[in-house]
């Protein structure tokens, strides 16, 4: 039953894991550009790079090809592979021979699941490892950065987290399980796409979103009031390589949010036209003056916040050293909903006529 499966799903078993050793190539030979040069990061753009040398740009911008590529690729292979191992027997009548057999339909639907998904499954893992260690060294030993925009991209968030070890492995082994149930139930290569397609991207957005903010209880960073003019209103933590930032609110002492007027407060900020020097002012003048303006402004703001009930600015974050811990976390979560998927898979094949 192996090699007979292998035969008539030879070519999409070929062509899937062709097409993720050739990442995998990819990734090895800008890893070792990238993790050689201090500077490089192993996610960015394709516009900027910080790379010291066009070699090492053009290794930074493969590496971001390969990461937004493989965080795609379950999906695509839910379609590809998923979909059509069960949409192309049942459409074209081939089903009736194999269930005719003497092999039982559990055999029949597990024979598929080993020889075809759990291989390519196991490929993309190895993916995925090569993909966090080309972000272990150099510029990017502490998590991610979009390059030239100054903002950092924490290990936890798209598409770093899913193009990752075990999460990658296991969302391409979760796709294609949704496309033979759906291949399975609706008996419509189309209309199997579709439903593969939406459920696929459903439980990948929920679980960024939904699910992952709370796999661990989130740090918060508490700040004063005082200087809130000046950083508070952007939510500014001071982390940009290791935190990813869930939420931030002004709170009460009871660490309730409270909902500030910002128009309100913004009465408080001064003019750009405030703080430029006059003619007639030396600079020790200047200096003097906007420092008094500058410590007016930080009074006025807080008074604005404290009037509305906030005692404090609260950033919630998760910091990057629970990478390892989310990836179990997501993993484990993730083969519980191929598992449950699999229930209406079965359904569907019970449904067979041979």
């Amino acid at each position: 039953m192996i090699w007979v499966t292998w035969r008539h799903h030879r070519s999409s078993i070929v062509a899937a894991l062709g097409t993720i050793v050739v990442l995998a190539l990819a990734a090895v030979v800008a890893g070792r550009i990238v993790t050689a040069d201090p500077s490089a990061r192993g996610f960015g753009t394709f516009f900027y790079c910080f790379g010291s040398t066009p070699g090492v740009c053009r290794a930074e911008s493969v590496l971001t090809a390969t990461t937004v590529i493989a965080a795609a690729l379950p999906v695509l292979f839910g379609l590809l592979v998923g979909v059509t191992v069960f949409s192309r027997d049942i459409e074209q009548g081939t089903h009736v021979l194999g269930l005719s057999q003497s092999v039982s339909r559990a055999r029949w639907f597990w024979m598929r699941i080993l020889v075809v998904f759990l291989p390519i499954s196991a490929l993309m893992t190895v993916l995925g490892f090569i993909l966090e260690w080309t972000r272990s060294y150099g510029g990017a030993k502490s998590g991610a950065f979009i390059s030239g925009s100054g903002i950092g991209l924490s290990r936890l968030t798209f598409p770093l987290f899913q193009s990752s070890g075990l999460v990658l492995g296991t969302n391409t082994l979760l796709a294609p399980i949704i496309g033979s149930a759906a291949a399975l139930i609706v008996r419509n290569t189309l209309g199997a796409m579709v439903i593969t397609l939406i459920a696929t991207v459903a439980i990948m957005v929920g679980l960024q979103l939904g699910a992952r903010p709370h796999y661990a209880p989130p740090s918060i960073d508490a700040r004063p009031l005082s200087g809130a003019a000046a950083y508070a209103s952007s939510g500014n933590t001071g982390f940009w390589f290791d935190s990813w930032t869930i939420g931030s609110d002004y709170v009460d002492a009871g660490g309730n949010a409270v909902d500030i007027d910002q128009q309100h407060c913004a009465r408080a900020i001064y003019s750009d036209d405030d703080f430029g020097q006059r003619p007639d002012e030396t600079y020790a003048d200047y200096n003097a003056r906007t420092e008094i303006l500058y410590q007016e402004q930080q009074r006025d703001y807080e008074t604005c916040l404290r009037t509305q009930g906030a005692d404090h600015f609260e950033v919630r974050y998760h910091a990057d050293n629970r990478f390892r811990q989310f990836q179990l976390t997501e993993t484990a979560l993730v083969l519980l909903i191929a598992a449950a998927f699999l229930v209406p898979a079965r359904w569907g094949l019970r449904r067979l006529r041979p």
